[in-house]
């Protein structure tokens, strides 16, 4: 009996609960393409109302901004999620980047200390921070 409860856990397990560390952020096996991120100060402290944007190429300082083709804004705890599924579906795995931004008079300031990028496939989930000024 012990022999098969034993057998049985081990035969449940799947590779979708395996998580691997990469540069930038944790990879995990799942169904749906996401990036998930935090937005923090240089003191690890959440940060509320930060407009997080998702390009397709790097931004430049006092440089117009490239296309935005995601945002959101940073919720109480400072987080932010991205599904990309049918995004990266369409459009290949990236390289993309995120900043983060807070709105100002006359549009936008990037506020980004740490600038994230990912290459994103089918079914992964990014996982990391946004170190804000």
């Amino acid at each position: 009996m012990m022999f098969l409860f034993i057998g049985t856990l081990i035969s449940c397990s799947s590779d979708d609960s395996e998580s691997e560390t990469t540069t930038g952020g944790t990879t995990t096996g799942g169904t749906t393409a996401t990036v998930n991120l935090t937005v923090i100060n240089s003191s690890s402290d959440a940060q509320s109302g930060y407009i997080v944007m998702m390009f397709n190429e790097e931004v430049q300082e006092n440089q117009p901004l490239p296309e935005i083709l995601f945002q959101e804004i940073s919720n109480s705890e400072g987080k932010v999620s991205f599904d990309l599924e049918d995004y990266v579906t369409q459009n290949g795995s990236g390289p993309y980047y995120f900043e983060a931004f807070l709105t100002v008079t006359n549009g936008f300031s990037l506020e980004s200390i740490t600038h994230p990028s990912f290459t994103v496939e089918s079914g992964q989930v990014r996982t990391t921070s946004i170190i804000v000024n």
